[in-house]
């Protein structure tokens, strides 16, 4: 048998056929992926980045294959209410509150000065309208923008 998992693509691949999504218990949290070949095979670990080479398959990738086996697959995520739109909204105004400062966009009173407070502002605007009247369902967020210091 040949076997690959991806825990955080909830993946399993065996003798080449992918299911996905797929749910199952055990996964260390450190772990990235699992190869194995026949009677040998190496976990891939995440901190520190480092493979282990294994030779029996740990109970969580044996977890996965059975779930493999079975096809258990999630149900979907019903679709965003208004009231979670608008909390996600919220949230996110309050990540990016720091960016209304003034001292922080003046290079007269700050070293080093965010440089593009501009795109905070046009993404706070974003943001905002959503939570203002937020919709129904699930929507593309806008992105934030990358702190640009100078």
């Amino acid at each position: 048998m040949k076997l690959s998992i991806i825990p955080s693509d909830q993946n399993v691949v065996i003798d080449g056929l992918s299911k996905q999504p797929l749910i199952w218990a055990g996964t260390p949290n450190d772990v990235h992926a699992l190869q194995w070949v026949q009677n040998i095979g190496s976990v891939e670990l995440k901190n520190p980045i480092r493979n282990e080479e294994i030779n029996v398959l740990p109970d969580w990738a044996l977890n996965a294959v059975q779930a493999w086996e079975i096809g258990v697959i999630p149900e979907p995520l019903p679709p965003a209410t208004k009231e979670q739109n608008k909390l996600t909204a919220q949230m996110l105004l309050t990540q990016t509150d720091w960016t209304t400062i003034p001292d922080v966009s003046d290079p007269q009173k700050s070293n080093p000065y965010l440089a593009n407070a501009n795109d905070f502002v046009a993404y706070r605007n974003l943001v905002r309208a959503i939570a203002i009247n937020p919709p129904e369902g699930d929507i593309i967020w806008p992105i934030q923008p990358i702190n640009i210091w100078v």
